[in-house]
Order: C-alpha cells, then structure tokens, then sequence
C-alpha cells in the first residue's frame, strides 16, 4: 500500500477562470523523499494543503481528484487528525504559531495529541536541540528572527513524529551555515526516523544530495515530470529556464559559462563539478561583473546607533554612511540584528542611542507622507504592508495620494504589474496570492514610487528563478540610475553579482564593509554563517585540490 496517492487533483478557487493545479497525479511509498519544484504561484503550496487535510475543508473553491494516505481519503480524516500524520511547516511560519513563548508553542501540540504530562518537557528539549533552540526556549515568539521563527516551526512539527513531513520553503529565510546545518539534519532524522519527506524549494543546493526524485510544474499547475532530478534536469533545462524554474547553482553557472559539452551528465554538486571537469581549469572562478564606483556624496548616516529589546542589546554601536547610486548588500547570521538596523535606517524603528540623517536632516523630523516619497522600504514578510482589497490599487495606493492623473496612473501600475510578473492578477485580493506573489507585490509598492533610497528586507525570498532575475535586473537598472539600494539577502550569488559593496552584521555589530571581492578574501565568513559564491569556492576547491596554477 502506497503512503501516498494523488489522483488526478483539480483545485480552483472562486472567481477564477482557470485551474491553480491541473491533473496532478504522483504517488510516495513509506520513507520516500521528494523535491517538488515550479515557478512561483504554480500550485505547490496549495498542493500541500490537500496532502494534510486543510482542502478541501477549508478551501474557498472546488477540489475534485482523490488524495489518498494509506488506502483513505484525506477528507475522511476528522479535522486535525491527518495534520498527526502529515506534519507541515508552512512557507510563513508565523501562519502556524498560537502561543507566546517558544516552549509553550512546542507544547501545544504534544498536549493536543494528548501525550502524559510527564513526557512533554523532554520532547520539548529534545525537538529544540534537534534545531539548534535549546538556548532559547523560554523567549517570545515575536523576538525572535525570520529564521529562528522557521525552525521553531520545525519543532513543533517533528515533536510529533509525522510519518510524512512536508517542508515548504524551509530554508528561505536562514544563512548559509544554517541552511547546511538544517539540511543535514533533515537528512539525518529521516534516516533514523524513516518518515517520508517532501521538501518544496526553489533552491535546490544541499537537498539534491540526498533526494534523488524529483517533481517538476510548470506555470499551468501540471506536472510535466516526475523521476530522477539529475535526469529531469538534463532533459527539460530549456523548460526548467523558460518556466523560470531554478536549477542548483553549480548547474546554472556551467550553463552560463556554456561548458554543457564538458560533463557527461550536468553537474548538481560542486563534487560532481571536479569528479568530471576537463575543461579549461584557468577559466574556473573567474571575475563576477565589474562594476563602476559610485558617488561619495552621502544620503544616509547613522551615527552611534545603539537598540536594546526585552533588555537584549540587538544593534551596538553603529555608525554609517550610505553614499547616493551605492547597491549594498546587508548580509550575517539569523537574529544577528540586520532587519533591526534596516528598520532604524528606513525611520520605522527609532534607536535608543544615536542619530540618523537622511538627505542632510534628522530622519525623524521628516513628515511621514513626505519621507516615503524619497525613502521606500520593503518588509521581509509582505503582509506586513497589505492594505487595500485589490492588488491594482495596492500599487496605486501611493500613486493616489501623489493626486496622479487616472491615465498616468493606470499606466504605470500595469507596467508595475508586468514588471513583477503580476499579470492578470490586478482584480485579486492581495492575500489570496501565493507567498511569492506577495513578495513581488510588496515590491511593487515601492518600485513603483521611484524613491532615492530602497531598503529591501529579503526581496528574493520565495522567488522562482525568472522573478527573481527580472527583479534584481531591475534594481540593478535603478540603482544605475542613480537611486541607492539597500537589500538584506542570505543569496551570496546575489551579492557576488549586484552588490558593490557588502555590510557584514554579527552580534549587532558591523564587523565587514567592504567590497564583494573583499570579502571572498576573508578568512571569517564560516564565523559570520555565510559561504561563498559558486564561482568563488569552485577556484577555492581547484587550487586546494593542485588540480592548476593560477597565474
């Protein structure tokens, strides 16, 4: 008997014309693993509410098709009961959250499944340290960051020992050193546990390891493969870059560098990379695109800046300069304090010590409505800055208040709209979008104002490879332009590429301002929790392994 059977699955919600999954059949055996893949609002998510019994109970909408877990109709399962079986951390972890500290939410639902009292505090204990929280047990929940949020998800999840665990996006919000570290210990429980795995991600690095099936849709909702991924890859990477489907890294850089005819089978690791690479060993590593200086004329200061919450020190001692025309990379572990100071910097947190400048006056004595017209910020969970009913007049929100013109207006939010992939999408309400879909409409916010300084929390996260070149090509041409961007990212590919200038946060501190190239010099970014980018730790690799000279 299968753990698992999908039937040709249709699900559409109200006032849709078209289908959000398609004729989604595929079935898993016990202890199976799988990495579901396709571009951003292709259905992924929506699929994983079937699979623990949220829809069709709960969908606005119809489902027709049969999900099956051994032998049963999902939606026979009384309500809760098949979320014991299939346990789920949702793209946004704070959807899954309903207590205040941490213990207290890993708790409830070990009290749920009615598990003895006296047995709760050391599976607590024990699914904490499975993910690195045992320090942090007794904190709130709203103090802690994005990541530390996404693995206290986790928790509560494996505390209750799931024969099928659905991970959607786990590793969005976490730095290098701890997406390697979440990975191995996924890997490590499904081999002493045996539960069955599914992982949805757009970032393929570190699960292609050890997951070997894949499942792939397109932009339709349908499944247009299902087997191997290393196969998958080899056959459909037209289809994989026109859907805007991301491949591991290793993989998009020999495409690009256009070495296909080098390997026998296209790489996935950077082990398979030296396993098969005879090409021309002097072109590995080479430079990532030069970039021009900008000016030094200052647009942002910050001067001894200091923050404390719930008596924590969270940003210690900070002084900055931002120059006009910069694109800075705000990079360092979870919870090391970047989207604090990002906050101070864009004047939505104050600090308790220090002073901020922004075009030459203090920040703060600004009119609000006047400072948002030269100075945009995105937040790192999008809901954050949904207000309005349509995702049309979340663009034109702005755009009304400045008295535009309805023509001009009109034209400006579609062209908005196209440029984050947001087409066709204007009459929805902004919160029945998918998670990436919010994150290209809260840019679509911002963008569409045209301020002199952009401070994005994560802009990337979420997105599928085509979004996500379409919007950084896009900073990349306003920041050319002359406005200054400022982007908090975990994607070292990202800051090797766009970034001319790197900011490395630890402990509250900056402890690394320097160039990109710089910084793939210093011997600390494992102490920061960052890594490097692929071109730079394939020369890394090469040159320790005496495979050539550099000249």
């Amino acid at each position: 008997m299968k753990l698992i059977e999908v039937n040709q699955l249709h699900v559409r919600f109200e006032e849709e014309e078209n289908d959000v999954l398609s004729n989604v059949s595929f079935s898993m055996d016990e202890g199976e693993s799988l990495l579901l893949s396709g571009p951003s609002g292709c259905g992924k998510s929506t699929l994983t509410y079937g699979l623990n019994g949220i829809h069709p109970r709960e969908l606005d909408g119809t489902m027709t098709g049969d999900i099956q877990f051994r032998g049963h109709p999902v939606e026979n399962y009384p309500p809760g009961e098949m979320s014991q079986h299939a346990g789920v951390v949702f793209q946004d972890p704070e959807s899954q959250f309903c207590m205040i500290t941490v213990e207290d939410e890993v708790a409830f639902g070990l009290e749920n499944i009615g598990t003895p009292v006296e047995q709760i505090s050391g599976l607590i204990d024990q699914a904490l340290l499975l993910v690195g929280l045992e320090g942090i047990k007794l904190r709130a929940i709203s103090t802690l960051s994005g990541g530390q949020k996404q693995k206290l998800a986790l928790a509560c999840v494996l505390a209750m020992e799931p024969e099928l665990l659905i991970l959607d996006e786990p590793t969005a919000n976490l730095d290098p050193k701890a997406t390697r570290d979440f990975i191995e210990t996924i890997e490590k429980l499904q081999k002493d546990k045996g539960f069955a795995l599914i992982v949805i991600e757009h970032q393929l690095d570190g699960w292609v390891s050890f997951i070997e099936r894949g499942v792939m849709m397109d932009r339709s909702g349908r499944i247009f493969y299902d087997g191997p991924i290393r196969q998958g890859i080899s056959i459909h990477k037209h289809t994989l870059q026109e859907q805007g489907i991301w491949m591991p890294a290793i993989t998009e850089y020999v495409i690009e560098k256009g070495w296909m005819n080098q390997f026998d089978h296209l790489p996935l690791t950077v082990d398979d990379f030296l396993d098969e690479w005879i090409g021309k060993r002097e072109e590995v590593g080479g430079s990532s695109a030069t970039r021009v200086d900008r000016s030094s004329i200052p647009i942002l200061e910050l001067t001894s800046i200091s923050w404390m919450k719930s008596d924590r020190k969270i940003i210690d001692d900070v002084s900055l300069e931002v120059r006009e025309g910069e694109f800075i990379a705000i990079a360092g572990a979870n919870g090391s304090g970047k989207t604090s100071l990002s906050r101070i910097m864009s004047g939505i947190q104050k600090p308790g010590m220090g002073k901020v400048s922004f075009s030459g006056k203090s920040l703060y004595s600004w009119k609000e409505i006047d400072l948002r017209q030269h100075l945009g910020y995105v937040f790192q969970n999008p809901e954050h800055q949904l207000i309005t009913d349509t995702v049309y007049d979340e663009v034109a929100f702005s755009l009304r208040i400045q008295q535009m013109g309805e023509a001009e207006m009109d034209k400006q939010v579609r062209d908005i709209l196209s440029t984050c992939q947001l087409d066709g999408l204007a009459h929805r309400h902004p919160y029945t979008l998918s998670q990436g879909q919010k994150r290209r409409l809260s840019v679509a916010t911002m963008i569409v104002d045209h301020q002199e300084l952009l401070i994005l929390d994560e802009p990337t996260f979420g997105q599928d490879a085509k979004s996500t070149k379409q919007l950084m090509d896009l900073l990349d041409m306003r920041c050319s332009n002359g406005s200054t961007i400022v982007m908090i990212t975990h994607d070292m590919e990202l800051v090797d590429r766009f970034a001319d200038r790197v900011l490395v946060i630890n402990e509250g501190q900056i402890v690394a301002d320097q160039h990109p190239h710089r910084l793939w010099e210093n011997s600390n970014l494992a102490d920061w929790q960052l890594d490097y980018p692929v071109r730079v730790k394939l020369k890394h690799l090469i040159e320790r392994e005496g495979l050539y000279a550099p000249s």
